[in-house]
């Protein structure tokens, strides 16, 4: 009798469980435990700028070369940072930059109990409500991780899920002219970028990303590519009704 048969097999079945979780959590175009947009329109010409783990001080240059370029940009924020930089998420705002959930404190949600999940998502709600009059309506989990208990809370308080089809890998230790062409090798007509004007450890500055910004502006515009909000970039079927017309962001009826 060959004992290694059965053995094999659980160790299939196992590695397939696994495997199974692994793409539904950190696979970002994984629609098995939620909805996830993770491109736009692919018949037009158009990609979205997003940027994660601000505000920070280095946010600030990164709107300013925004700014030069008269373009608009998407900031999924960590609750966190908005508490300490709120002029900063104001002054995003108030350039007319959508504003995305990016979690109060950037853990895995896959390693986080439910309750730790849904609290970290009221936190940086109301922490982006509080310095910036504005509710987002999408939201980035950290590192694209998702959950059921994130799907869920996310539905409880109005959120997409935004993921991305272009990395540009800033969070490695990355000069400017290879961000850019991370960027510009895969970036196609529908794209929504990754990028961080911040770090989720406080420990990398961004000054890299800045510097890339205008490369990757240029290189963009050079394919034909424009560069749009992310209101302007997804179907409309994926934008509530109350949206259409004034970007993602919902403001308060007392802002």
């Amino acid at each position: 009798m060959n004992l290694f048969v059965p053995f094999i097999g659980t160790m299939s079945v196992v590695g397939a469980a696994v495997g199974a979780v692994y793409y539904a959590t950190y696979a970002v175009r994984s629609q098995w435990l939620g909805p996830t947009v993770w491109h736009g329109r692919r018949d037009t010409r158009s990609v979205s700028l997003t940027f994660d783990d601000g505000p920070s001080e280095d946010t600030e240059l990164i709107l300013d070369v925004l700014e030069a370029h008269n373009l608009l940009a998407t900031f999924f924020m960590i609750g966190r940072n908005v508490d300490r930089f709120p002029q900063i998420a104001r002054r995003i705002v108030a350039a007319g930059h959508e504003v995305g959930n990016h979690s109060y404190s950037h853990p895995i949600y896959l390693y986080r109990r439910a309750q730790r999940t849904c609290r970290e998502l009221e936190l940086t709600q109301a922490a982006i409500l509080e310095a910036t009059g504005l509710s987002p309506t999408i939201a980035r989990p950290p590192c694209g991780v998702r959950t059921s208990a994130y799907f869920s809370e996310a539905r409880r308080l109005g959120l997409r899920t935004v993921q991305w089809d272009v990395a540009a890998f800033d969070w490695n230790r990355l000069k400017a002219k290879q961000i850019s062409r991370n960027v510009l090798r895969r970036a196609c007509a529908g794209s929504i970028v990754l990028l961080h004007d911040g770090d989720s450890e406080g420990k990398r500055n961004r000054r890299e990303t800045a510097k890339a910004l205008p490369l990757i502006i240029k290189g963009l515009r050079d394919a034909g590519l424009s560069i749009v909000p992310l209101a302007e970039l997804l179907p409309e079927s994926e934008l509530e009704p109350t949206t259409l017309g004034r970007g993602l962001n919902d403001r308060t009826a007392n802002a």
